[in-house]
């Protein structure tokens, strides 16, 4: 029989209480460089720490939490279309951060294994959830953990490379095209 839905809203509840101040081992291990699954591009884990702040942005504050509370609060959409909609936008992203797939993947591809277990236990639980009010309860806590995660990964994503990539002012772009004309212009007479 799956958990009740109130069981895994605690034991979201729980683990947001321990990681809030508390660095998680998962993000540790992601700043540290440590992917068991092999993860990464060409021996370099910066596209790993990339999709983690981007994919928990998305199933975050920015993307499935406005999307999900405004589905909760709309009369056209019944409890049942908000479960969907929820899985839809979630449960793919969950697997592809958390689950592990052997044999090729022999460990969770981006290091958050609660995630995805979380993620399982919440659409298990849906037959216990029968009201919009206790769904959202139990999506707030689950919106709650993500951007707590979140906002761990944004901590310690290496910002510091952003300096090799300055913004061109267009003071910059006029005197590039006036070294530009000046370049060809000397190349001209000089044919």
């Amino acid at each position: 029989m799956s958990k009740h839905w109130k069981e895994v809203k605690a034991e979201i509840e729980r683990e947001i209480d321990h990681i809030f101040w508390e660095e998680p081992e998962e993000v540790k291990m992601s700043r540290l460089g440590i992917f068991p699954s092999g993860a990464g591009t060409d021996g370099q884990v910066l596209g790993n720490l990339f999709f983690l702040v981007c994919d928990t942005q998305a199933m975050g504050w920015w993307t499935v939490e406005p999307a999900i509370h405004s589905a909760i609060e709309d009369k056209d959409f019944s409890l049942e279309h908000c479960k969907k909609m929820w899985k839809y936008m979630t449960v793919h992203m969950a697997a592809l951060m958390g689950e592990v797939m052997e044999p090729n993947c022999p460990a969770p591809w981006l290091n958050l294994p609660k995630l995805w277990k979380f993620c399982q236990d919440i659409v298990d639980s849906f037959d216990t959830v029968t009201t919009k009010e206790e769904f959202k309860s139990i999506i707030w806590s689950w919106g709650n953990y993500v951007n707590c995660l979140n906002r761990w990964f944004m901590l310690i994503f290496p910002m510091e490379l952003g300096k090799a990539f300055p913004r061109v002012e267009q003071d910059t772009i006029k005197e590039m095209a006036q070294l530009s004309n000046l370049f060809t212009n000397v190349a001209e007479t000089s044919i």
